[in-house]
């Protein structure tokens, strides 16, 4: 049983994740809300870059692992607020790095999929050149430059979907609700990921963790765009997939963003070929089906 400090607990992956590592670990956890009262979990509230404080707890509680979950999701407000986007994104790794590798602590840290340009034709692989083209993705590309200045720490690229009942509706919540409502659905059929259900990636985080592995991993499933997952959702779920448009990203009304955002997931499958099960697309809906029975 390892002693771990999450921190950024109490948001969607946070909750998944806890739910996933609470029965077998001891988990400590900082957040800047409250988490769900169905967690029995010791919470820590200091200011995170008051790095005595943050080594003392460490020392104290006998933290051998550090997982990294703060983060700013959304593309427009890291755009509005960046000196906020910029204390999450960078600072806060850039200290759990150093303090992690003074203490000789792993850190696990979650990236995104937005690093790149996506003017590739085929997924992004773990050694591909990162070369993002808005502020959400340049400070996710200076946190993993500040992780990897310890060589035992993990990086993990993906993209997740689920039902969340924590704060605001994920990707899949949206469809779901507003085909339900007979509402129509507008998403961009230019636009490609490789998402997987959160479920299954806490499952496959967890496995990266008992493993120590170390370096970059894509966790994720094949490419597909974000309309065509969409109907395959409606589909699956027996909704009317008719009232999911098509449409195509326009700039002059979002931020720029990557259009192909999917990752290989080769390097993980190498090298575990029984993590197979969990990176299937259809597995991911097939898990989706059941959380909204």
């Amino acid at each position: 049983m390892s002693n771990i400090l999450i921190v950024g607990g109490s948001g969607f992956l946070g909750h998944y994740l806890i739910k996933q590592l609470k029965n077998k670990n001891n988990l400590y956890c900082y957040i800047n809300r409250t988490l769900i009262k169905d967690f029995s979990l010791t919470t820590v509230k200091f200011n995170l870059r008051n790095k005595i404080k943050l080594k003392e707890f460490i020392l104290k509680y006998k933290i051998d692992l550090i997982i990294n979950l703060s983060s700013i999701a959304s593309v427009d407000i890291c755009e509005k607020f960046k000196k906020k986007a910029y204390k999450t994104h960078v600072i806060i790794p850039r200290i759990l790095s150093k303090i992690g590798k003074l203490l000789n602590i792993k850190v696990v840290h979650i990236s995104t999929d937005h690093l790149f340009n996506g003017k590739s034709r085929t997924s992004y692989s773990e050694k591909s050149a990162v070369n993002p083209l808005n502020y959400y993705a340049k400070t996710k590309k200076y946190s993993e430059k500040e992780i990897s200045k310890s060589k035992k720490n993990l990086i993990i690229r993906t993209n997740f979907f689920g039902n969340n009942k924590i704060n605001k509706n994920s990707f899949s919540d949206k469809i779901i609700i507003n085909l339900k409502k007979k509402k129509n659905v507008h998403l961009w059929s230019d636009v490609y990921f490789s998402p997987m259900h959160i479920k299954y990636l806490c499952i496959v985080i967890e496995f990266l963790i008992n493993k120590n592995e170390k370096g970059i991993y894509n966790i994720s499933t094949k490419k597909i765009s974000k309309y065509k997952l969409g109907v395959l959702i409606a589909k699956r779920l027996k909704l009317d997939f008719k009232k999911i448009i098509p449409t195509e990203f326009d700039p002059k009304k979002f931020i720029i963003r990557p259009k192909n955002m999917s990752l290989s997931n080769q390097r993980l499958l190498t090298k575990y070929p029984n993590l197979k099960k969990y990176l299937l697309l259809n597995s991911q809906i097939n898990i989706l089906k059941k959380n909204y029975k």
